[in-house]
This record gives structure tokens, sequence and C-alpha cells, in this order.
């Protein structure tokens, strides 16, 4: 078996298979739209952590408002990432493995 051959092998003697950089960059971009949600899911955290007696009930209405609309757009916009990192690791699943 020649030397690039032996390379085109896992530990377990098994195939590579072939993933270009374009497969992983199109992953990466999703998994950077999702941690950009980092930020405006800690104000939402910050939001149901808060203890602060008394409350202040219009203050409260006005930022539960606020914050569902945060966390419908974070929903909507998770779904629509999971559904295409979904797609995207079953395409990678499916691709042709390097010949031994």
């Amino acid at each position: 078996m020649s030397e690039v051959q032996k390379e085109n092998l896992t530990i377990n003697k098994q195939s590579i298979k072939k993933i270009s950089h374009q497969d992983i960059y199109a992953l990466y971009d999703l998994l950077e739209q999702l941690t950009s949600w980092n930020e405006p899911l800690q104000l939402l955290e910050c939001y149901f952590n808060e203890s602060e007696r008394p409350l202040n009930k219009q203050k409260v209405v006005k930022k539960y408002y606020a914050y569902s609309k945060l966390f419908n757009a974070f929903y909507s916009d998770f779904q629509e990432l999971a559904g295409k990192m979904k797609m995207q690791v079953i395409d990678l699943r499916q691709k042709e493995k390097l010949q031994p």
C-alpha cells in the first residue's frame, strides 16, 4: 500500500470522506450565526434571573414584551439554522470516500 493510500485511511483502516473547504466554511458560517445570539440571549437570562424588589409592574411588562420579541426572533432564526445545519450534515455524511 502506498504512502498516499495509507494517509487516506483512519486509525480503524476506514476510508476518509472527501470534504471540501467550501463545506467546512459553510458549516462554520452557520456556527457563527448561532454564536452571534450569545449577547442577546444573555439579556434574556438577566431578565429572567432579575430579583429586584419591589417590582415595577410597568417596567416588567415593557421588558417582557421587548424580550418576547427578541426570543421569537431567536427561535425562528434558530429553527432555520438548525434545519440548514441538519441538511449540511446529511450532505457531509453522504460524501464519497477516498479510495485506499
